[in-house]
C-alpha cells in the first residue's frame, strides 16, 4: 500500500462519515420534530386557553342531562 491507497481510504471513511451524519441530521430534524410536535399538541384546540374548559364541559353536561329528563 503506497500513499494514493492511504488517502483513498481515509477520503472514502470520511465520505461515509459524512452521508451518515447528514442522515442523522435529517433524521432529528424532521421525524423527531414531528414527533414532538404530536405529542405536545392542545388536545382540544380551538377554544380559549387551548381547549374547553372545565365550566364549559359541565354546563354542556347539564344541558345534555337536562335534555334527557325532557325526553323521558
Amino acid at each position: 500500500m503506497d500513499v494514493g491507497d492511504i488517502v483513498g481510504i481515509v477520503a472514502t471513511c470520511l465520505g461515509i462519515l459524512a452521508v451518515m451524519g447528514t442522515g442523522l441530521v435529517w433524521l432529528i430534524r424532521n421525524v423527531v420534530r414531528d414527533e414532538i410536535k404530536k405529542a405536545t399538541m392542545p388536545i382540544q384546540p380551538g377554544y380559549r386557553n387551548g381547549g374547553e374548559s372545565l365550566a364549559d364541559l359541565a354546563q354542556k353536561v347539564d344541558r345534555l342531562i337536562a335534555r334527557m329528563e325532557n325526553t323521558q
